[in-house]
């Protein structure tokens, strides 16, 4: 039972220590992660441009529910939008 209790404790102590040390070190850590993701963004293909989907038939419907509950001033349950 004592092994247990003192298991306990400890993985309530490390995860403690995990969360300190990460809030200390969040600059650092920050900083490394900018300077990967701006080293990912040069390494990485060019974006010419995008493509814009229409909206699907479902996603008007959908839209035109959630607009006539709004009006009405009630909420949409997910059961009417499926």
């Amino acid at each position: 039972m004592i092994i247990f209790i003192l298991g306990y404790i400890a993985g309530i102590v490390t995860a403690i220590l995990i969360v300190t040390t990460l809030t200390y070190f969040r600059r650092v850590i920050e900083r490394k992660v900018n300077i990967i993701e701006k080293q990912i963004k040069v390494a990485g293909p060019r974006l010419k441009g995008f493509i814009i989907e229409p909206p699907s038939e479902a996603e008007e419907v959908r839209a035109q529910i959630i607009a006539k509950n709004k009006a009405q001033g009630k909420d949409t349950p997910i059961s009417e939008l499926l």
